[in-house]
């Protein structure tokens, strides 16, 4: 027999790994590993889900480094990437939010993050960033 207060901790505990599970399964971020070799051409995996191919706002970066952003049409390369980096818009409309870094060198070897800037409601200029994918890039010398 229960007592109320034991049903009561039941039903905190039971939510709370409800709670658990929701968020586990909610806030995993893709991982990936990527290799190339000097002077290659690395694709960095990214992808948006179904509903999210409208965003066309889209950043990566090395901790707090920007590598490139998207923002429609217009493109921000960060400082060392210009005329290396790109997230096609064509292949953005598609739902592939992927970097192509061109021209590989080895201090380009960096876990790399991607990002997806969304308004914090419909009507905000108040932006938020959510993260997409983690790639770790490593670069062969030879």
């Amino acid at each position: 027999m229960f007592t109320r207060s034991s049903r009561h901790y039941r039903g905190i505990t039971t939510s709370f790994y409800s709670i658990c599970i929701v968020l586990g399964t909610v806030c995993v971020i893709p991982e990936f590993t990527v290799s190339g070799h000097v002077g290659s051409t690395a694709v960095l995996p990214c992808k948006l889900e179904n509903e999210d191919t409208g965003t066309l706002y889209i950043k990566w970066q090395i901790e707090s480094e920007i590598v490139f952003e998207r923002d429609g049409e217009e493109t921000f390369p960060g400082e060392g990437y210009e005329e290396r980096v790109d997230v096609p818009v064509k292949e953005l409309r598609k739902g592939n939010c992927s970097l192509v870094l061109r021209n590989l060198t080895t201090t380009d070897a960096a876990l790399y993050r991607s990002y997806k800037i969304v308004s914090r409601t419909k009507r905000s200029v108040n932006l938020k960033p959510v993260a997409l994918s983690r790639v770790d890039l490593s670069v062969d010398g030879k």
